[in-house]
């Protein structure tokens, strides 16, 4: 019997908080046993995490019951997001039911949200799992759900090799429909997508989906590592047929931290036949690539912002900020509008940009709105620049173009 060792960090705030709406997740393990080729989260050194760790059922009900039922105040910064009814991303850097044992304790989990009316967006590739009577029953119970299912390809043949253990592309679809009946909230992740498919997601995905009564499609470009021999990129790029390190050199790729993103314009450029397709078959658009979070067709990317339960999402972001600033220029004074959790985040912070002083979120967001031209700084966003102006306190005031 496999000995399974404690997961610290089942529960925590992302550094995503520049740019998300729900930058807090929860994860029954840090490491997935799907082998997708393309995950994110072995490129960037995923592989070398225990396969042991699990979260750990019993402290996690302690936190909520603390949390919510006793103590709001003597609490860390993820008691104040539990406080404060932050929905919470569950299944953030794994898949919830990857396999029987994370399955069971994530089952478990739902039936803990559902005990405190907790909202969640649950990202699965597994639907398989949630289609199993004890599962659908248990997301059925959870007042405040969305669930978000992954899709990349419909061709089968190709969806084998990349996504080797989960069901095909056309029976997540199929669940997908079997789920919104039940009346559930249903949201497609496109991602990653792949530049040489888009003709397939506009002509025969995406109505698809809309058949399925999919309500919202989140679409986010291959961001590719840096380290090809720790993922499994090659092996990608073997079934794909498509070499995209020499696509990716050839539109003038920019390396962001250890993954290179292709150009904003050249993404929203490309984007638009989708975002069209999406809203002629009644889906909304949400954009999850870097620099284009504040142009999709709702506030929040993954498209819970006017779901019932989902109001307190994390409206401090800049992506919102920029999205709803009604003046030309872009000013710090409207990202303190919103409210923020006050405790140090200094442990889920990279080491290399951690603060010398305050370690809240306000503290690293203003730290980021004044370094422009760095990776999440405000004129990092498509259609925003920096001029070298600033307002009274010493902070950038930033110019916000329209952008068609």
């Amino acid at each position: 019997m496999t000995r399974h060792l404690r997961y610290r960090y089942a529960l925590s705030l992302t550094s995503q908080f520049y740019f998300c709406g729900v930058p807090f997740r929860l994860d029954t393990t840090p490491k997935c046993s799907l082998d997708c080729v393309y995950c994110f989260a072995k490129s960037r050194g995923g592989r070398r995490t225990s396969k042991e760790l699990i979260a750990d059922f019993g402290s996690l009900q302690g936190k909520f019951r603390r949390v919510l039922e006793a103590d709001t105040h003597n609490t860390d910064v993820n008691g104040e997001m539990l406080a404060r009814r932050v929905p919470l991303h569950f299944g953030g850097i794994s898949d919830p039911f990857a396999d029987t044992q994370a399955s069971s304790v994530s089952r478990k989990i739902l039936a803990l949200l559902s005990t405190y009316d907790y909202p969640v967006i649950l990202s699965t590739k597994n639907t398989r799992e949630l289609l199993k009577d004890e599962t659908t029953r248990l997301l059925k119970d959870v007042r405040y759900l969305a669930v978000q299912v992954s899709i990349t390809t419909l061709d089968r043949s190709v969806a084998k090799q990349i996504e080797p253990n989960v069901p095909s592309p056309q029976q997540r679809i199929k669940s997908i429909e079997a789920l919104s009946k039940e009346g559930i909230y249903t949201i497609v992740r496109l991602q990653p997508f792949f530049f040489p498919w888009l003709r397939q997601v506009v002509d025969d995905l995406i109505p698809m989906l809309g058949s399925a009564r999919c309500r919202h499609v989140v679409v986010e470009y291959l961001k590719l590592p840096v380290e090809r021999n720790i993922s499994l990129v090659n092996d990608l790029f073997k079934v794909t047929g498509w070499n995209a390190y020499d696509f990716y050199a050839k539109k003038d790729a920019e390396l962001i931290g250890r993954e290179w993103i292709l150009p904003n314009p050249f993404k929203w450029d490309n984007l638009q036949p989708v975002i069209t397709a999406l809203r002629q078959h009644g889906m909304t658009y949400g954009s999850g690539d870097y620099g284009l979070n504040h142009m999709g067709d709702t506030d929040c990317c993954c498209g819970i912002d006017q779901l019932e339960g989902f109001g307190k999402w994390f409206k401090g972001n800049f992506a919102n900020v920029i999205r709803h600033s009604g003046n030309q220029y872009l000013s710090f004074h409207e990202v303190e509008k919103h409210w923020f959790p006050k405790r140090s985040i200094k442990m889920f912070m990279n080491s290399n940009c951690r603060l010398t002083h305050r370690n809240d979120v306000l503290s690293y967001l203003r730290q980021k709105w004044n370094a422009p031209g760095t990776v999440n700084a405000p004129d990092s966003f498509l259609g925003v620049s920096w001029f070298g102006e600033y307002d009274e306190r010493g902070n950038c005031i930033y110019l916000k173009e329209k952008v068609l």
